[in-house]
């Protein structure tokens, strides 16, 4: 069976890739084709026709998005081979990323070559060639056109790289599992399954440990050389770059054995270009000449840097020791990379941005520290790279955050102190810390200090805090009262449904521009004394930075740094989508003014109106939405089904 068009294998591919999910959202799939949602639940019902052969249906959750039923693991590996099977091209975009492929690998070709087998008029490569051209001439390519032949000028540099970074697409649910269909198309002249054993055996054989994604990239730069070079092509010139004499050994081994399976003879320029993206996927291999002086100075830059961060966005991230070793690895192979002129691309930098848009802004503002004190420049993929790693040590703070203190009151002896207390560590070690046990006398003499809340089992009516009142007798009953309790502590809907409130929620009829909105917002803050006079001023220096668009028509404003007196949300649903920036329309804006207090304890927040973009909910019950009270309902509503 094979199906109609290649993005009906897309889709396929994306709902059995996604099986722990479960769910994907048509507004996911139709952001992530380019098309529209009525196109996507068009492409699931022509779908559901093909898969019937296989008594497979896609069902569709209300709320949630489309899903595989009926699926056992056989028949998983079956439909994703006929998911990633060469199908034809189902849009324009993927015509002309063919056409250019074929240009790639060809000398010259005849119009009627191709529009032959690429099935278009003459017209229809009119139009292609426009964008074509475009692509080509953004990295330095020309197609040159004599009598009635095509053919491409450039460098096989240039195009190397026009092959790596445009047609291959990194972002590929299959680009680390396996070869993606496009990298098949590519690479039709080798065997790629037999290089990739190659490659992992040589990693094998020498202990050298590479990320999934890093010994991918040295694949595909292998492939991309024995591909060119079975065709005929060679490079003109290439890196100089010197690593470890045992590395080179075992390199020159590898291409040795490349050149035998493949049929192939790599000349000096492909094995220095080789040996230079070796080194940029495993920094570790680079001579220790290079790195000389670097330990010490990123040891400290590090510390500067998070410093910097525990000052500007008061999060205490310095003495998390597993940030430090990491950053301090990532910094220290970053150098090396820098150093060799090397640049590494993020495939989830999409992702990152509009996931983590706080954590990134983060790391963008700090950036400066490190740049300046290790002589880096870091783009937006090094700072994506950089981000995960501070994002999770904002998560791991963020967990010991839920961790409530609390002093147990005991009037019963230290034996049954004791059991009640290995009771309730042993029920709740991961959200209570029990910072004493102590009795009725002591209480009273103030000893239960610095707690969140107490848990006695002597009644205590005076207390300036919250108290637990426990029974030996009724011990299990109390626990349950005690884990309720917690939860609440713990759940952040309180807290993030009060930055919500009537008088800061807008239901805009006219039309208004990006800028006026933002200062009817801003304004209005500032008129109930929430923020600072200089609020306005930071919003708009973050705006410089990059977008505050993170996809479902959603933008969060917020300052570039701390210009607010408390924390609160203004909210603005459009009646039209406004043009945010040169990539994205807005009909959704959630302007954060978030204190420097609260930042860690509202981390949640950010979750929240991230998971707003593929959720149809939202959009359909705030669009229906009168005014603002029934706005705040919705917005209320939706924290609480999502905590």
């Amino acid at each position: 069976m094979k199906l109609s068009y290649k993005r009906l294998g897309n889709i396929l591919e994306d709902l059995l890739n996604n099986s722990a999910n479960c769910y994907v959202s048509s507004a996911f799939l139709a952001k992530k084709y380019n098309v529209s949602t009525r196109t996507i639940r068009s492409d699931i019902q022509e779908l559901n026709k093909e898969l019937d052969y296989y008594k497979v249906k896609i069902k569709n959750k209300r709320g949630s998005g489309f899903y595989l039923a009926y699926l056992d693991q056989n028949l998983r590996k079956q439909l994703m081979k006929i998911a990633q099977s060469n199908l034809p091209a189902s849009s324009s975009s993927e015509r002309i990323i063919e056409i250019e492929q074929y240009l790639l690998v060809n000398n010259q070709i005849k119009l009627s070559e191709l529009t032959d087998r690429f099935f278009i008029s003459d017209n229809t490569f009119f139009t292609y060639l426009v964008t074509i051209k475009k692509d080509f001439n953004e990295v330095g390519l020309k197609i040159i056109k004599s009598k009635d032949y095509y053919y491409l000028k450039g460098t096989e540099t240039v195009k190397r790289k026009f092959i790596i970074t445009k047609l291959i697409n990194k972002s590929s649910n299959a680009y680390i599992v396996g070869f993606t269909e496009q990298e098949k198309i590519i690479f039709a002249n080798i065997r790629l399954d037999r290089l990739k054993q190659i490659v992992h055996s040589f990693l094998q054989q020498y202990n050298y440990s590479l990320s999934d994604i890093n010994t991918k990239n040295i694949i595909l730069h292998i492939a991309l050389a024995i591909s060119r070079v079975k065709l005929g092509y060679s490079l003109e010139k290439s890196h100089q770059l010197k690593i470890k004499g045992n590395v080179s050994a075992a390199i020159s081994k590898l291409f040795i054995n490349l050149e035998k399976e493949f049929c192939i003879k790599l000349n000096e320029c492909e094995r220095n270009d080789l040996i230079y993206h070796f080194a940029i996927n495993y920094p570790e291999c680079v001579t220790d000449k290079i790195r000389a002086k670097t330990n010490k100075d990123i040891n400290k830059a590090v510390r500067i840097f998070l410093k910097n961060i525990k000052k500007e966005f008061a999060l205490d991230l310095v003495n998390d020791p597993e940030l430090c070793i990491n950053l301090t690895q990532h910094l220290n192979n970053l150098v090396k990379i820098k150093k060799v002129n090397g640049n590494r691309k993020n495939p989830l930098l999409s992702v990152i941005l509009s996931t983590f848009p706080y954590a990134y802004e983060i790391i963008a503002y700090s950036a400066p520290y490190l740049e300046h004190m290790l002589n880096l420049k870091l783009d937006d993929d090094e700072l994506s790279f950089i981000t995960l790693h501070v994002g999770a040590a904002i998560e791991r703070q963020g967990m010991k955050s839920t961790k409530k203190n609390t002093a147990l009151i005991c009037g019963n002896g230290i034996s049954t102190a004791a059991l009640v207390r290995a009771k309730l560590q042993s029920q709740f070690t991961a959200f209570l810390n029990i910072t004493g046990t102590y009795t009725y006398e002591e209480y009273l003499a103030g000893k239960a200090t610095d707690n969140d809340f107490l848990i006695t089992m002597v009644p205590i009516t005076d207390a300036p805090i919250p108290v637990i009142q426990i029974d030996l007798v009724n011990l299990n009953n109390d626990i349950i009262q005690l884990s309720e309790y917690l939860k609440s502590l713990n759940n952040p809907y309180q807290k993030i449904d009060k930055l919500f409130d009537t008088e800061n929620i807008y239901l805009v009829k006219q039309n208004m521009t990006k800028k006026q909105l933002l200062n009817m917002l801003i304004k209005n803050l500032e008129s109930k004394a929430i923020v600072n006079k200089d609020f306005m001023q930071k919003v708009y220096e973050r705006e410089q930075m990059y977008s505050t668009a993170i996809g479902g028509k959603i933008a969060i404003p917020h300052s570039l740094g701390y210009a607010t007196k408390k924390s609160k949300v203004s909210f603005a649903r459009l009646s039209k989508a406004i043009k945010w920036d040169e990539k994205n329309e807005v009909k959704y804006i959630f302007l954060l003014a978030i204190s420097r207090d609260d930042y860690l304890s509202i981390q949640k927040l950010f979750d929240f109106i991230v998971d707003l973009q593929t959720n149809p909910t939202f959009r359909k019950i705030i669009d229906k939405s009168s005014n603002a009270q029934e706005v705040k309902n919705a917005i209320s509503m939706l924290i609480k089904k999502s905590y």
